[in-house]
């Protein structure tokens, strides 16, 4: 029984083992293949980033922030 497990055990590392190196193996091939070709496909150009339109009641002014935080301060400072 003992004997059995311990095969199954090394079975199954093993073949974890042997997948794994098969696909390092792959993986590096397939770099290096695509390294070698990659001039086919050039790189897409980033796409220019529309402006964002502000809207109209937004607060230009920093002292309008200013104000509201003050407020925001007073009224949690009174509880």
């Amino acid at each position: 029984m003992i004997l059995s497990s311990f095969i199954l055990l090394i079975m199954g590392m093993g073949t974890t083992f042997v997948f794994l190196f098969v696909l390092i193996i792959c993986t590096n091939i397939s770099s290096k293949v695509s390294s070698k070709y990659a001039y086919l496909m050039p790189e897409p150009e980033p796409k220019k980033a529309k402006p964002v339109a502000k809207p109209a009641q937004a607060a230009d002014n920093d002292d309008d922030i200013a104000a509201a935080i003050a407020v925001a301060l007073v009224k949690h400072a009174g509880k």
